[in-house]
């Protein structure tokens, strides 16, 4: 077996590696930040998240949501100044004119000595050229996207697929090398971040269609009857009290309500006028002195 034929699973090994430490790093990242959240904002009344028993999911979903554009550009910004350094453009024609003076003076400022490329880099296989140049222009069209998004109308899922596959593109012909493979890992993730963000905004668009379309089927959902053997705060739009005649233990009775879903005993009813204004959701729980009759649509009709 050849020395490529070893390097090749190294590489690969390398950049698996690379790609679950970041993970595992954004985890906990996430954990952390959805933690952070909970604990400001239940110990402004002096709770603990940690008496509350909040789970690490819900960690972090709940930090999901504090991510913005911002902190995704800046990600994307990183990893495309990284792939940089691993062109080996000190070796175009063009650099050459230049390298010498802007190396010396860059080399000069702590901050920028990491960005100088290497001088033993080798130069830019051709072959990668094609696809640099694409990862660039996405990555560039990605970031004019996003910076248009707050003054036009510009589709989020567009910019989040141009996010994640810039990068990617950028950082693809040098992933299996030493300084490709953490540009590489970081776009990973990148894109697994936007494609997360993607998803969650497709499930959040065919949820809220789903909602709508349940109001507009309200009235042949099942019917609920509530009776009660006192008085209950229950109104809205269709909903009724009748009272029984004497000798009933629940004399009153609550017709209009619709089932919106029942988990463990306890039912989550809506008025069968419900709307987006008058939004009145009733929780009726397994402990309640009520006693609940479902109505399927068929029997009230028959």
């Amino acid at each position: 077996m050849s020395d490529d034929d070893n390097a090749l699973p190294s590489a690969a090994r390398g950049i698996a590696g690379q790609v679950v430490a970041n993970t595992s790093l954004l985890v906990a990242v996430l954990v952390y930040m959805g933690w952070a959240y909970d604990d400001a904002l239940y110990g402004y009344f002096h709770l603990s998240p940690l008496d509350l028993d909040v789970g690490i999911v819900e960690y972090m979903l709940r930090s999901l949501s504090l991510f913005s554009p911002d902190l995704v550009m800046v990600a994307v910004v990183i990893a495309a100044v990284v792939a940089v350094r691993t062109w080996g453009l000190e070796r175009t024609t063009l650099a050459r004119q230049f390298t010498g003076k802007m190396t010396a003076r860059a080399g000069a400022v702590p901050g920028l000595r990491r960005l100088v490329p290497a001088r033993g880099a080798a130069p830019p296989h051709p072959g990668r050229v094609p696809l640099i140049g694409a990862g660039v222009a996405v990555t560039a069209l990605a970031l004019g996207l996003a910076w248009g998004a707050s003054h036009y109308f510009i589709s989020t899922y567009l910019i989040l697929a141009s996010l994640g596959s810039g990068p990617l593109l950028l950082t693809w012909p040098t992933r299996a090398e030493p300084r490709g493979r953490f540009p590489y890992s970081l776009a990973v993730v990148i894109a697994a971040v936007c494609a997360l963000w993607a998803t969650s905004l497709y499930a959040h668009d065919a949820g809220t269609q789903a909602a709508r379309a349940l109001v507009r089927s309200l009235p042949s959902r099942a019917s609920v009857v509530v009776y009660s053997a006192e008085r209950l705060a229950l109104s809205g739009p269709g909903v009724k009290m009748d009272t029984l005649p004497p000798g009933f233990h629940y004399r009153f009775e609550y017709q209009g309500f619709r089932l919106l879903l029942d988990r463990a005993g306890t039912y989550y009813l809506l008025p069968v006028g419900w709307n987006a204004h008058l939004d009145i959701t009733y929780v009726i729980g397994p402990n309640d002195p009520v006693r609940v009759e479902l109505v399927s649509s068929v029997v009230r009709s028959g």
